[in-house]
């Protein structure tokens, strides 16, 4: 299992916002089958320059409930055009 999730978006979209879109996008677009014990890699396409906290915490609800905040610090890739994302994302689940 590879455990790399390629999300894919609208290109106009730069920006995503929304505790509900959040939870919808991880719903529809992540595979049922991500071993949590391993190493996961999210990619944002290159349009995805922002995420609000509301869309973090409800994309990443899920995995919060799996792994915790520090197994997203861990084990969790992200990456996007913006280096900061990652750490944006732990702070906005802290």
């Amino acid at each position: 299992m590879n455990n790399l999730i390629e999300l894919k978006f609208d290109k106009s979209i730069t920006r995503l916002a929304g505790y509900d879109y959040g939870k919808s996008v991880y719903e529809n677009q992540v595979p049922n089958n991500i071993n949590f014990e391993e190493q996961i890699t999210i990619i944002f396409p290159e349009n995805i320059v922002k995420l609000a906290s509301s869309f973090i915490q409800g994309f990443f609800s899920e995995i919060v409930e799996k792994i915790g905040i520090s197994g997203i610090e861990k084990k969790v890739i992200i990456q996007s055009v913006n280096p900061n994302m990652h750490k944006e994302i732990i702070d906005n689940l802290l």
